[in-house]
C-alpha cells in the first residue's frame, strides 16, 4: 500500500493505513538537527563539573566510554529502523515480532517518558531564568527541592508547553526548520565556550593533583551514571521515531543517528570537558588543589561554565551562556513534545490505544495525539516535591526501549528473512547480544530508588492491557478484563505505598514500611501473578502473546534486585561488590537476549508487511516490463 507521500520502495501493511498520509518532508540535515537537539539539553552546562568531581581528569575517558557504550546499544536500530522506517518505530517495533502485550508494555513506558520530558525541560529553562532573575518569582524551595511557584512559575511553564504544542501541530516542516536553526545555536555556543576555555588551558590540572585518575579507575565507570554521561547520550536513537516523515529514511536515518546522535554530541561534550579541566582554578573554586570530590560543593557548583569563562578572562560571554541555558532545554522540550505525540500515534497504530489518536490534520501531524500529550504534560507541573522527583525519574524509562532493538533484529532475521534490509549487520547475533546486555546494564546503573519508582509506574501497563487490549483482541471478555485490572491496581497501589519507597522526597524510605526483602518478594510475586492470570484467562492467541512478553518483566526485575544488593542508602550495606554485580547483570542481559529472540514469532503484522512488499515488487516489475515494452515498440 503506497501513496503520493510514500517512497516507492517502502511497503506498509493494511493495519498501517494512516501512515500513508504522513508527510515526508524532513531532510537529512533537518534529521541531524533534531538528533542534536534531543542529545544536547541543559546537561552540558553542569556535566563537566559533575563528571570531574567524580572521576577527576579521567572524566575524559568516561565520556569516550559512554559514547562507545551507547553506540553499541544503538547499532541494532540501524538495521531495524531502515528495514521498518515507521513513525514511532521505538514503540511499534515489538508489534512485528512479539505481539501486542510486549508492544504495549514498551510503548507505555516510552510514551510516559516522552510526555514528562517537555515539562522537565520547561522547568529547567525557568530554573536558570529564575535563578538569575529572582525578582520574577518563578522558583521556591520546598523540602530541599526547587519548584515552580504559583502562579508565575507554573503559568510560565504552561506557556512553554503550549508553545511546543503549537509549533508541532503546524507540521513537521515547521518543527524541522525550527529545530535546524535552534540546533545550530546549540552547536555553536558550546563549541565557542570550549574554544574560549582552551585559551587559558593549564596542563597541570590534568597531570598533577593526584594524577590522571586520582579517584581510581572504578570512578570512571561510576561517573557514567552519577555524572550524567548516561543521560547525555540516552536519546541517541530517538531520531528513528521520525522514520515515517523522513524524505529518504533508509538512507538518511543511519547518517542522522551516527552524525547527529553520536559524533556531534560526543565532540561537544568531550571538548567542553577537556577545556573545563584545563581552566579550573582551585583558589576560585574555594578548594585545596586536588580536592576533586569537593567540586560538587565548590563556589562553581551552581554555574560552572560561567565561572570558568570568568577565570579565562571572558566573563562577558557569560551573558550569552545564560541565554543558552534557557534556550537549550526549551528546544529539547519542543522536540520531545513532537516525539511524545508520535509515540502516542504509534501506540494507536499498534491497537493499544483508540484509533482517534491516528487522526492527522492538514499538515500531516497526529493532532489528537499531540493534544492529549500536551494536556497530560500540564499535569506533571503539579506542585509537590515528591511529584517533581517522580517526573524526573520517569524520563529514564527511555532507556528501557533500548532492550527492544536486538530482539527486533534477530526475530525478523528468522521470521522475515526476505524483508528489505538496506543495512544488514555483520555478526548480528554477537552484536545484538552485546547491545542487549549493555542496555540492561545501563538500566541497572539507574539505581535502586529510581528503578523501584520507575517499575511501579511501568507495570501499570498490565492492568491497562487487561482492561482494553485483551477484550479488544478477543483474548477474554470485558468482565474478566475489568476484574483483573481493578484487582491488580488495588493490590499494586497498596503494596507500593506499604513498601515505603514510592513518592518520597530524596532517596529516603518512609518509617513503618515493609522490610525491603519482603517488599521485593511481594513486588515480584504480584507481577508474576498478574502475568499468570492474564495467561490463564486468555485464549490460545492471547497465551502466545503473553508468553512472548515475559522476558521483559523478568529482565527489569533482575536489574531492580541487582540495584538493591549494591545500594548503600538508608544505612543499607552492599551484599555484593559493584564489579561482580555488574558482571552478573551483564550475564543476565546475554541470557535475556537469547530468551527474547526465541520468544518472538511471525506476527500477523509482519506477515501483512511482507505481503505488501511482494505486491509492491510485482507492481514495480510490471512497470519496468511495460516501460521496456514501450521502448521496444518505439524502436
Amino acid at each position: 500500500m503506497t501513496s503520493s507521500h510514500t517512497p516507492p520502495d517502502i511497503a506498509f501493511g493494511e493495519f498501517e493505513q494512516s501512515d500513508s498520509h504522513l508527510q515526508r518532508k524532513i531532510g537529512l540535515w533537518q534529521l541531524i538537527a533534531i538528533a542534536v537537539t534531543v542529545q544536547i539539553g541543559a546537561s552540558w552546562l553542569l556535566a563537566p563539573l559533575a563528571t570531574a568531581g567524580l572521576a577527576g581528569p579521567a572524566a575524559i575517558v568516561t565520556w569516550i566510554f559512554g559514547g562507545i557504550v551507547f553506540t553499541i546499544m544503538a547499532i541494532p536500530w540501524l538495521e531495524a529502523s531502515t528495514a521498518l522506517p515507521r513513525t514511532g518505530i521505538s514503540v511499534r517495533g515489538p508489534q512485528f515480532t512479539h505481539g501486542s502485550l510486549l508492544s504495549w508494555m514498551n510503548g507505555w513506558g516510552y510514551m510516559i517518558a516522552c510526555i514528562t520530558l517537555p515539562p522537565i525541560e520547561a522547568l529547567a529553562a525557568l530554573t536558570y531564568l529564575g535563578g538569575q532573575f529572582p525578582n520574577l518569582h518563578l522558583l521556591h524551595v520546598v523540602d530541599g527541592v526547587t519548584m515552580l511557584t504559583w502562579p508565575n512559575g507554573i503559568v510560565g511553564a504552561a506557556g512553554l508547553i503550549a508553545l511546543f504544542f503549537v509549533l508541532n501541530v503546524f507540521g513537521v516542516k515547521v518543527l524541522a526548520k525550527t529545530s535546524a536553526w535552534l540546533s545550530l545555536w546549540k552547536i555553536v555556543i558550546p563549541i565557542a565556550v570550549a574554544i574560549l576555555l582552551f585559551t587559558a588551558f593549564k596542563s597541570e590540572n590534568v597531570t598533577q593533583y593526584g594524577g590522571f585518575a586520582p579517584l581510581g579507575t572504578s570512578a570512571i565507570f561510576h561517573a557514567m551514571t552519577a555524572g550524567g554521561v548516561v543521560f547525555a547520550f540516552n536519546a541517541i536513537r530517538v531520531i528513528a521515531d521520525f522514520g515515517g516523515e523522513s524524505e529518504n529514511p533508509r538512507k538518511h536515518l543511519p547518517i542522522a543517528i551516527v552524525v547527529g546522535g553520536l559524533i556531534i554530541p560526543l565532540v561537544i561534550y568531550l571538548t567542553l570537558q577537556i577545556g573545563f579541566l584545563g581552566v579550573m582554578d582551585w583558589s576560585s573554586l574555594g578548594l585545596a588543589p586536588g580536592d576533586w570530590a569537593g567540586l560538587s560543593e565548590s563556589n562553581w557548583a551552581a554555574s560552572p561554565l560561567v565561572d570558568a569563562l570568568a577565570v579565562a578572562g571572558f566573563a562577558w560571554f557569560g551573558t550569552i551562556l545564560l541565554m543558552d541555558a534557557v534556550a537549550a532545554p526549551a528546544v529539547t522540550g519542543l522536540t520531545f513534545a513532537g516525539i511524545s505525540g508520535r509515540t502516542t500515534y504509534a501506540n494507536s497504530v499498534n491497537g493499544s490505544l483508540p484509533t482517534i489518536f491516528q487522526r492527522l490534520n492538514r499538515f500531516g501531524v497526529p493532532w489528537v495525539a499531540m493534544t492529549l500529550c500536551a494536556v497530560v504534560s500540564l499535569l506533571f507541573l503539579f506542585p509537590a516535591p515528591s511529584w517533581y522527583q517522580m517526573v524526573g525519574l520517569v524520563s529514564t524509562a527511555l532507556i528501557v526501549s533500548y532492550l527492544m532493538g536486538s530482539p527486533l533484529v534477530m526475530v525478523l532475521r528468522r521470521t522475515a528473512p526476505e524483508l528489505t534490509r538496506p543495512i544488514r549487520l555483520p555478526a548480528a547475533g554477537f552484536v545484538c547480544g552485546f547491545a542487549h546486555a549493555a542496555s540492561l546494564l545501563v538500566i541497572y546503573f539507574a539505581g535502586w530508588w529510581t528503578l523501584t519508582n520507575l517499575l511501579t509506574i511501568f507495570f501499570f501497563a498490565l492492568p491497562i492491557s487487561a482492561a482494553y487490549i485483551g477484550p479488544r483482541l478477543g483474548w477474554f471478555g470485558h468482565a474478566a478484563g475489568y476484574t483483573i485490572a481493578i484487582t491488580f491496581t488495588a493490590v499494586w497501589v497498596v503494596l507500593a505505598w506499604a513498601g515505603g519507597w514510592i513518592l518520597t522526597v530524596g532517596t529516603t524510605k518512609r518509617a513503618d514500611s515493609l522490610d525491603d526483602w519482603t517488599f521485593i518478594g511481594l513486588f515480584v510475586a504480584v507481577v508474576f501473578a498478574t502475568l499468570a492470570v492474564l495467561w490463564v484467562a486468555s485464549n490460545a492467541d492471547g497465551r502466545k502473546q503473553v508468553a512472548a512478553s515475559v522476558w521483559l518483566p523478568v529482565s527489569l526485575l533482575v536489574a531492580m534486585v541487582a540495584s538493591y544488593i549494591t545500594d548503600t542508602t538508608n544505612g543499607h550495606e552492599k551484599v555484593f561488590g559493584d564489579l561482580w554485580t555488574a558482571l552478573m547483570v551483564f550475564a543476565a542481559g546475554l541470557a535475556s537476549a537469547v530468551w527474547a529472540t526465541r520468544s518472538g514469532f511471525a506476527t500477523e503484522e509482519i506477515l501483512d508487511v511482507l505481503r505488501s512488499e511482494e505486491a509492491l515488487a510485482r507492481s514495480r516489475d510490471e512497470r519496468s516490463e511495460n516501460a521496456e515494452s514501450r521502448r521496444d515498440h518505439q524502436v
